[in-house]
């Protein structure tokens, strides 16, 4: 096991504020925002670390939500109230079964007061438990053709810049296959190269290409699918997307850092069917202009910002978001707002609305 930054409390109480780059402004001050199991076996089940933290402010703290990226990741901690000076601790489970190879999963905390938030990363290398060619390539596409994985997140790809994943897929049957695909996202400079056809009991490699253009038009999250076509015939799809942003230059010294406040919206208890408003804040702490080069509210969701709404350095915009509450008695209804900025740090942000309907 290794950690990629160590930060004794000691440290980070004579240095009084957050000394993790990365991270938001934060009365929970940890000794390291991230922690890489290394190389782990499925065989040997879930594997955890415990990150802890210090409050640094006078005030107590009292952890009220933590939000995970993936089911396959659990988080164990106390709701008792942290007063000022006093450690805390956040134990992070990752359970590895039915993944291979590279993985990270991230933790976003928030405080009851809503003030203080926190993101945690942590990261493993997992080695499969051996298997048959149908346990390794357990989804059907169609007829006789088979594959490991329906979902291909690409993460961040740079304007101008290509990137390629391997699809990889499994005959289990016992007569050659004709192959071609069918694929959306031609606009978002997506590639597919497929063989012609796979043999009886013999494995394949599909390889996606996303060709990002430039241009204001090139931001924000692609969402794509693929269908492969078997003997002329079509069923299940593959999902692709990615995070289109700039090329940053690494070693310019002016850049935005973007502050949300909450960046996860909670409205209670409301009535069904209706339309429901906050208002948040967005800052921008560093010293560039902040770009909003996309503003993707997802189904249900709204936010009175628009692509190409700037902030200064050192400015904040009060910003309204609304959610559409379920008509469904006893029903949370869960909605997203995406931001593709010019913040470098982090130039794709989530903003999370909950209601609940009364």
């Amino acid at each position: 096991m290794k950690t990629r930054a160590i930060l004794t409390l000691s440290a980070l109480l004579a240095c009084g504020y957050v000394c993790a780059q990365d991270q938001p402004t934060s009365a929970m001050v940890f000794e390291t925002y991230e922690w890489d199991f290394g190389t782990i076996d499925e065989a040997d089940g879930p594997v955890s670390h415990t990150f802890r933290f210090v409050n640094i402010s006078n005030n107590p703290i009292q952890i009220d939500n933590v939000a995970t990226s993936c089911g396959c990741t659990t988080v164990q901690y106390s709701t008792e109230p942290i007063h000022g000076g006093e450690e805390g601790e956040i134990t992070v489970v990752f359970n590895p079964a039915r993944y291979e190879g590279s993985v990270f999963r991230e933790v976003e905390i928030l405080t009851k007061d809503r003030h203080n938030y926190a993101s945690l990363t942590v990261y493993a290398d997992v080695n499969p438990i051996p298997m048959d060619m149908e346990h390794i390539y357990p989804h059907l596409l169609v007829g006789t053709i088979q594959t490991n994985s329906t979902r291909y997140p690409f993460g961040y790809i740079n304007q101008g810049d290509s990137a390629t994943k391997v699809v990889r897929i499994a005959n289990v049957g016992d007569k050659t296959v004709r192959l071609s695909v069918q694929a959306t996202g031609k606009e978002h400079g997506l590639s597919v190269d497929c063989p012609p056809s796979i043999g009886p009991r013999e494995t394949a490699s599909i390889h996606v290409t996303y060709n990002i253009p430039t241009g204001a038009d090139y931001f924000g999250m692609t969402r794509d699918t693929i269908w492969v076509i078997a003997d002329g015939i079509k069923q299940v799809p593959i999902t692709m997307n990615a995070l289109r942003v700039e090329k940053f230059d690494p070693d310019d010294s002016k850049k935005p850092v973007m502050r949300i406040e909450p960046s996860y919206v909670e409205f209670g208890e409301k009535a069904p069917g209706k339309i429901f408003k906050k208002t948040i804040v967005i800052g921008n702490t560093g010293n560039a202009d902040l770009i909003f080069r996309d503003v993707e509210p997802m189904e249900g969701t709204a936010i009175s910002i628009e692509r190409g709404q700037v902030i200064k350095p050192g400015k904040e915009l009060k910003v309204k978001v609304a959610v559409t509450n379920s008509r469904k008695p006893h029903t949370t209804t869960m909605g997203s707002i995406n931001l593709t900025t010019n913040d470098p740090t982090r130039p794709f942000r989530e903003l999370r609305l909950q209601v609940d309907t009364k």
